[in-house]
């Protein structure tokens, strides 16, 4: 099975047993589950299926999980009050197909810990709605993200790099050796979405495009922020992982928009 039809897997386990935590009033449970539903997001958009997928082939999976030991150094937090909940249910569920979900979920906090990345992952979980669609990587040209790419030792699953000011999407599969960017036109959607909501009459205004991004590094957006530059609209975005700002020139990446919706429409 592919490690994204398991991560899928292990995400519709835990549904209903958050709406079954938040209807019997369990808001503790609740918010495990709601923190182990997270975990497949984090994964897949930092571009590490395949990097976990290898250490998942390692697990044993006919005998009860063990927790791993950077996860046992934690005696406390959630991620531990969540592998506990996990080794319960382990306990009370037989069946074999949701065992494997259990399995895939211990195995995510198990590699988070091993990784060292506990504490990116639970900032990713407490400030979600404040980042834009997460990148993983930015570059001023094609060229540059390219030769990034080629030069990965452990190409990543399929994630979102920026090029300029535009988000693309990396894929690599496993069966062969290809490595492809791809213009993603995730930003777009939200430039449509908060313009319908009302551009305001009165925003940060610029000659040049120099300006804004200096005046964005000591104002930066949360995570959005409408600006002009030159008399045009521009959506300003905070990526807050790669420690910049990206503009988007509004008129333009509404035409493009239009463009991507009837172009699948048509597919």
């Amino acid at each position: 099975m592919r490690i994204q039809e398991l991560l899928a897997d292990a995400s519709q386990f835990i549904s209903p047993r958050w709406r079954a935590a938040l209807a019997k009033g369990r808001a503790q449970e609740k918010e495990l589950w709601g923190y182990l539903y997270e975990l497949t997001s984090f994964i897949l958009e930092t571009g590490q299926a395949y990097r976990f997928e290898n250490h998942l082939e390692g697990l044993d999976s006919t005998s009860r999980p063990r927790v791993s030991a950077a996860l046992d150094a934690r005696t406390e937090g959630t991620s531990r009050k969540a592998m506990e909940l996990l080794l319960k249910v382990w306990d009370e569920t037989p069946e074999p197909g949701q065992r494997q979900s259990v399995l895939v979920l211990i195995g995510l906090l198990g590699f988070i810990a091993g990784t060292g990345q506990v504490d990116a992952f639970e900032d990713y979980v407490k400030n979600r709605l404040e980042y834009a669609p997460l990148a993983m990587a930015c570059f001023a040209t094609r060229d540059e993200a390219e030769a990034w790419l080629k030069g990965l030792a452990e190409p990543p699953s399929p994630a979102r790099i920026i090029i300029g000011d535009e988000y693309h999407q990396v894929w690599c599969p496993q069966v062969d050796s290809t490595r492809t960017i791809i213009r993603d036109y995730v930003i777009e959607s939200y430039i449509e979405e908060l313009t319908a909501r009302g551009i305001p009459p009165a925003v940060p205004s610029f000659e040049t495009r120099a300006e804004a991004t200096a005046w964005l590094a000591n104002h930066p957006a949360a995570p959005f922020a409408f600006v002009s530059i030159a008399g045009e609209r521009y959506l300003a975005v905070r990526h807050k992982r790669l420690n910049r700002h990206t503009l988007h020139h509004v008129a333009s990446a509404l035409s493009e928009w239009e463009e991507e919706k009837m172009r699948r429409a048509g597919e």
